[in-house]
């Protein structure tokens, strides 16, 4: 038995990955349906009221509303079919209910999707009135229920950034095989709590690779001990004459930046070095070793650099930059 849960902003790609299903043969539970059916028993229509009714029903009967609902029509299915996929969880209580109903048999996927994709699917959409309510509007009340949360919890992330053929192989790929899916497709990851930080109801999600060279005089372990200063979040891999990291966060490096006062100069160095939506920097490895940040600029130190490079999914560089090293006013971060 298997429930596959799914977890993305709107315009992300959930209901697709629900076509990939039912074309599967698995029956799908929609629990934006049982918005809309609610939506009509009230007498209105779901294209405007939509979000109106899933706030009001999660108001009148708690935050499982939807999810309570949902369970009865899951195990019903469960008594033909060996898998089911539940479309479109909204918070981190919905997930924790799932996973307190199905344990282990509860598989969480987060579908991520760049914001300017997410738009022009919203305006293609019949049942979605984008004019009464924009997509900064809509990701704002998603993420009022908690969806930030629950994508915190997925066991699986999958990108839907390019061909629709290239997700739907995703899709099928993760409903046959589970998490053991990201062994062997690409934009396929597993996840665990620090893949996304969040701030202020703001998602990032991103990915952090670190490379080290070793020097025959250096101690491996030192080296190691060095970059986990700035980089505690990564986990590592000794390899021929380098360390390699990979991380989701740069939190402690942004604290560091905040601490040593080098906001603008953190700032002008990611985007001198972005590409596309990845950025990229160099660190002085001996400054590392005091747990300072120093960027390396010009002749490349006697013992090599520590090479950064941030790719991120959602939302964009630029907002990731302001999360890590915030713009500053008298040398005072802005908002802050």
């Amino acid at each position: 038995m298997r429930v596959i849960g799914t977890v993305g902003l709107p315009g992300s790609g959930k209901g697709e990955f629900a076509n990939v299903a039912r074309e599967m043969g698995l029956p799908v539970v929609t629990m934006g349906d049982v918005v809309r059916a609610e939506t009509r028993a009230r007498g209105l229509d779901p294209a405007d009221y939509h979000g109106e009714v899933a706030q009001a029903m999660r108001e009148e009967d708690g935050p499982l509303a939807i999810a309570e609902r949902s369970l009865p029509m899951i195990r019903d299915r469960l008594e033909e079919h060996d898998t089911v996929v539940v479309d479109g969880l909204r918070s981190g209580d919905e997930a924790e209910r799932f996973t307190e109903a199905f344990g282990d048999d509860f598989l969480l996927v987060s579908i991520t999707a760049p914001d300017e994709l997410r738009a022009e699917r919203l305006d293609l959409r019949a049942r979605d009135n984008t004019e009464a309510e924009s997509i900064g509007d809509r990701d704002e009340r998603e993420l009022g229920f908690g969806m930030g949360e629950a994508i915190d919890r997925a066991d699986l992330s999958v990108s839907n950034a390019d061909t629709l053929e290239a997700f739907q192989a995703r899709a099928r790929a993760v409903i046959a095989d589970g998490v053991a899916a990201a062994d062997r497709i690409e934009e396929v990851e597993r996840k665990d709590a620090s893949d996304t930080a969040t701030d202020g109801g703001v998602v990032y999600s991103v990915d952090v690779e670190i490379v080290v060279p070793i020097k025959d005089t250096e101690v491996k372990a030192r080296v190691r001990d060095a970059v986990e200063n700035l980089f505690p979040e990564a986990e590592f891999e000794e390899g021929h004459g380098e360390l390699r990291g990979e991380a989701h966060s740069l939190e402690h490096f942004s604290e560091r930046l905040h601490d040593q006062q080098i906001l603008d100069t953190a700032r002008g160095q990611f985007f001198a070095e972005q590409s596309g939506d990845s950025f990229s920097f160099d660190l002085k490895k001996q400054a590392a070793f005091r747990g300072v940040v120093n960027f390396a600029v010009g002749n490349p130190g006697e013992l090599g650099e520590i090479h950064v490079r941030v790719k991120v999914t959602d939302p964009s560089v630029e907002a990731y930059v302001d999360h890590v090293a915030p713009p500053t006013e008298d040398g005072r971060p802005i908002g802050e």
